[in-house]
């Protein structure tokens, strides 16, 4: 059912484009909306997908972490906070 919806939906909107706004970007044409709102748009667009992948590396790197909890690289990570190791520190690794 879903699949039959999107191409009615692409031409509908090709078609009667009176309804709806023409694209602004387009790969042959100039864009057709202001300069400053295409650089804001595009930055934040780079900016969203940086945060994105940031995300998920973290996430990738605390699952890691998690599978490997008990092998000994675990234990020698630095944590968030401990600048130097302490006394009390070394005596608890």
């Amino acid at each position: 059912m879903g699949a039959i919806n999107v191409p009615i939906i692409y031409f509908s909107v090709r078609w009667w484009n009176t309804l709806h706004q023409g694209s602004s970007i387009s790969m042959t044409a100039a864009p057709k909306m202001a300069h400053t709102m295409l650089t804001a748009m595009l930055l934040m667009s780079l900016a969203a997908w940086a945060y994105t992948i940031a995300v998920a590396l973290y996430r990738v790197r605390s699952i890691i972490v998690e599978r490997e909890a008990l092998s000994g690289w675990v234990g020698e990570l630095e944590r968030p906070g401990d600048a130097a190791p302490t006394m009390a520190g070394a005596a608890t690794r």
